[in-house]
C-alpha cells in the first residue's frame, strides 16, 4: 500500500507537472502573434518572411501584430533625395518643416516622408525612437568635428550618447508622379496652414505613382552600413483607399497627409514604407537587446535600458571594448574587439533607465562598457503562405 501510495502521488505530481507545462506552451502559442498583417475590407491576412512578390496594393493597409518584447532605440535621420525630382521645403507653425511643390506634384516631400517613417515605425511597436533634439544636437556636433573646428578626443562616440543600436536612414532613388484630374480648391489645413496650397489640378484617385526608396540601418558609432534595402513601389490603380494603416501622427501633418494619401504616388510612398519597415523589423527582430553603463557605484550600475527593453531580473552580460581599429587608407574606423568582463541581473527598473547588481566578473566596469541580453529575441512569425485579403481598401 505504501509503495501504490508513492507510486501515485509521484504520478500525481508528473501530471502536475506536466499540465502546468502545457498550459505555458499553449499559452504561449496563444499570445504569439504575426509580425504583420496585409488589411482588407473583410479580413486581414498574416504576411510571409518574403514579400517582395506581394503586389503593392496589398501593402498600403499594414496592420502589426501584437508584440510584447525589448525595444531596439533608434535615431531616424532626415530623408534623403538622391532622384531626378526636387524637394521643397516650407516651415510649419510649430517650427516643424513639411514638404510639396506649389505648382509640381512631382516634387519630393522628404519631410513629409520622414513622418510617416516615424509613425509606421511607432505603430509597429518594435522601436523605441531618440528624440529629434538630441539626434539632431549630436549629428552637429560630429558636423563640427568632421570640419576640424574641434579637437576629435573630446567628441564622445555618437553610439554612446544617444544610446542608440540603430540609425535608420530612408533615400528617395525614385520619384514620379502622373495624375490627372482635379482636387479642387482651397487650402490643406493643420500644421501647414496657408504657407502650402492644395494640391490645385492634381488627382486624387486616378494616375500612377511610382517610387523608389533605399532603407538603411545604420552602426551610430561607426557609420557603417550594416544592411540595405532597396524597394520599388508603384501603383496604378484608381479608388484605392487608405482605411486600415491608422497612421497617429496624420493629424499634426493635417492637410498635407490627407491629400497626399488620396493620390497615387502618395500611396506608392505609404506602401514602400510599409515595405521597408517589414524588413528592418526582420533585421532588428533577430537581435538580443542591448545598451550602455551610465554609471557604477560600488557592485550597481546604471544603466541606459529602461523597463520597454529589459525585465527584472534579468542577465546582461558586459563587454569591454578593444583597440578601435582604423582602416590606414580611408581613415573610416573598422570596429573592434570585444571582452566579456562580467554580468549583471537588473534589480530595479525606470522608463527610460534600470539599476543592475553584478553578479560575476572582477575587472572594473566603466561608463560607456556594452551590455547584452542573454535572453534570446522572440522569433519571428510568419505566414507559411500568401493569400490575398478580401478586397484592399
Amino acid at each position: 500500500m505504501l509503495k501504490q501510495s508513492l507510486a501515485k502521488q509521484r504520478n500525481d505530481g508528473w501530471t502536475r507537472e506536466f499540465a502546468g507545462l502545457l498550459l505555458l506552451l499553449c499559452s504561449g502559442l496563444a499570445t504569439a502573434d504575426y509580425l504583420a498583417y496585409a488589411v482588407g475590407q473583410k479580413s486581414r491576412v498574416p504576411l510571409p518572411e518574403n514579400i517582395d512578390h506581394i503586389e503593392v496594393k496589398y501593402l498600403l493597409n499594414l496592420a502589426w501584430g501584437e508584440y510584447n518584447g525589448a525595444k531596439s532605440r533608434v535615431g531616424v535621420l532626415g530623408v534623403d533625395n538622391n532622384s531626378s525630382s526636387a524637394s521643397f521645403t516650407s516651415a510649419g507653425a510649430d517650427g516643424s518643416t513639411y514638404t510639396w511643390s506649389y505648382d509640381n506634384a512631382n516634387t519630393v516631400p522628404v519631410n513629409g516622408i520622414e513622418a510617416i517613417v516615424i509613425d509606421v515605425m511607432n505603430q509597429s511597436g518594435r522601436f523605441r525612437l531618440v528624440e529629434r533634439n538630441v539626434l539632431n544636437q549630436v549629428l552637429k556636433e560630429q558636423d563640427l568635428v568632421t570640419s576640424g573646428r574641434i579637437a576629435q578626443p573630446s567628441v564622445a562616440k555618437t553610439g554612446n550618447v544617444l544610446g542608440a543600436q540603430y540609425l535608420v536612414q530612408v533615400v528617395v532613388t525614385d520619384y514620379e508622379a502622373k495624375t490627372s484630374g482635379s482636387s479642387g480648391g482651397g487650402l490643406v489645413g493643420g500644421l501647414l496652414g496657408s504657407r502650402v496650397p492644395a494640391l490645385g489640378g492634381v488627382g486624387l484617385q486616378k494616375g500612377e505613382g511610382r517610387v523608389g526608396m533605399n532603407f538603411r540601418l545604420i552602426n551610430p558609432e561607426t557609420s557603417e552600413i550594416i544592411y540595405t534595402k532597396q524597394v520599388e513601389s508603384i501603383v496604378k490603380e484608381s479608388g484605392l483607399l487608405l482605411g486600415g494603416a491608422g497612421f497617429t501622427g496624420s493629424a499634426a501633418l493635417g492637410g498635407f497627409f490627407g491629400n497626399f494619401s488620396k493620390t497615387p504616388i502618395g500611396q506608392a510612398v505609404i506602401a514602400g514604407i510599409n515595405k521597408g519597415m517589414y524588413e528592418l523589423v526582420k533585421q532588428v527582430g533577430a537581435a538580443a537587446a542591448s545598451g550602455s553603463v551610465i554609471k557604477t557605484e560600488g557592485n550597481r550600475v546604471w544603466l541606459n535600458v529602461g523597463s520597454d527593453v529589459v525585465k527584472s531580473g534579468e542577465i546582461l552580460k558586459v563587454r569591454r571594448r578593444g583597440e578601435e581599429l582604423i582602416d590606414p587608407d580611408t581613415g573610416i574606423s573598422l570596429g573592434s574587439t570585444e571582452t566579456e568582463i562580467g554580468q549583471l541581473r537588473i534589480s530595479e527598473l525606470a522608463e527610460k533607465f534600470s539599476i543592475a547588481d553584478r553578479v560575476s566578473g572582477g575587472s572594473p566596469i566603466n561608463r560607456g562598457d556594452k551590455v547584452v541580453s542573454t535572453m534570446a529575441a522572440p522569433s519571428l512569425q510568419y505566414a507559411a503562405s500568401w493569400e490575398k485579403p478580401g478586397r484592399s481598401f
